[in-house]
């Protein structure tokens, strides 16, 4: 048995097995023929290799000669794959092992759509291209992604699109380049954010605030699939860096991602690498989360919206008046809370992804 193929060192026509057959029942080919209702040319075609059976005649040749259907067309196929093993195109097969390895990695076609693996790259080319979003140099090495996932099930391994999301967000952060570390408090960036969230638009300066206090701020779209909120983590050089996917583009969605990303770094959660959020709005089990939870919802606002229901359009805008912050933030704490339903509302809470990808 070959290894690499699963078939056997040699392999033999079906012809040659049905002649076995004919042979101990003492059938000669003419009288095999009749039994079969076919020509003795079609069965001596058979006998000799030079045609396939159907699996009609599989059916004939079975009830002919006690046996199953599936056989012929068994030693019929381990046959015809025998032969093509032995003049198949080693490299290309090669190629296609290769191509195939990619594809379980990562999702490729998303990455060739964003320009990350060149448009009609060779298989060199794009691994090549891989391996250097990965930053590895085989693909027998684990990329050197350490993190922290807000996950339902933590023991899950990283799924390729999630792994993709990550590799981009520090390629992204790469090439923008380092920054002059600035001093400023943390809180008072959070400030700036919900300020700055009150005109949407003004959303669009959020990469400029954030190198004011030294950190750097990238948006890389999610995946498909990849269920990823956002991530903070310190790169080599020391920076923060603070990522987000906009995989739920509502502006309260945003807003409440971008602080709990400051919270993680205003508590000392980076250490460890990359603290990714899957699911950045859902509850959890971790301690971690739970405390930059909490962070993120007192600087978003304050404990006591002092709203009561029915809880009308209007009384939601003067709220928001009031305390300096966009309406869709109390919103999104509402709906959160379960005390208005999810399609309510939704005028309030804009989607903001075309300012996200504003940032470059």
């Amino acid at each position: 048995m070959n290894e690499n193929t699963g078939l056997p060192a040699q392999a033999f026509p079906a012809g040659e097995y049905l002649r076995d057959e004919l042979e101990a029942r003492e059938w000669s080919v003419v009288e095999f023929a009749r039994i079969l209702g076919r020509p003795p040319q079609a069965v001596s075609e058979i006998l000799n290799g030079r045609k396939e059976i159907t699996p009609e005649t599989a059916m004939e040749i079975a009830a002919a000669t006690d046996t199953e259907a599936a056989t012929w067309l068994r030693l019929q196929d381990t046959y015809r794959l025998w032969k093509l093993s032995r003049t198949a195109d080693a490299s290309r097969t090669a190629v296609v092992a290769r191509r195939a390895r990619l594809a379980q990695l990562l999702p490729m076609s998303e990455l060739r759509k964003r320009s990350l693996i060149p448009p009609g790259a060779d298989i060199d080319t794009e691994e090549a291209a891989v391996l250097d979003l990965l930053e590895i140099s085989d693909f027998s090495e684990q990329p050197p992604f350490v993190f922290a996932a807000r996950r339902s099930n933590e023991s899950d391994p990283v799924s390729p699109p999630q792994l993709a999301w990550i590799a981009s967000v520090r390629k992204a952060a790469t090439a923008a380049g380092s920054l002059v570390p600035r001093s400023g408090a943390i809180p008072d960036l959070a400030a700036d954010v919900v300020s700055l969230s009150r005109n949407p638009e003004a959303l669009t300066r959020l990469p400029e605030v954030f190198a004011a206090y030294g950190i750097r701020l990238v948006y890389v779209a999610h995946f498909k699939s990849g269920k990823i909120d956002g991530g903070a983590y310190i790169d080599d050089m020391g920076t923060p860096v603070v990522a987000i996917s906009g995989r739920v583009p509502r502006i309260d969605s945003v807003v409440f991602t971008l602080l709990h990303e400051l919270a993680h770094i205003h508590l000392g959660h980076l250490s460890a690498g990359m603290t990714l959020d899957t699911d950045v709005c859902a509850a959890t089990e971790n301690a971690t989360e739970r405390e930059a939870d909490r962070l993120a919802m007192r600087w978003a606002l304050p404990p006591q919206l002092g709203l009561e229901p029915p809880i009308s359009k209007r009384a939601v805008l003067d709220r928001a008046s009031t305390l300096g912050v966009h309406p869709g933030l109390i919103v999104g704490r509402l709906q959160h809370k379960n005390i208005l339903p999810w399609t309510h509302l939704r005028d309030l809470t804009p989607n903001v992804r075309n300012q996200l990808a504003a940032w470059g």
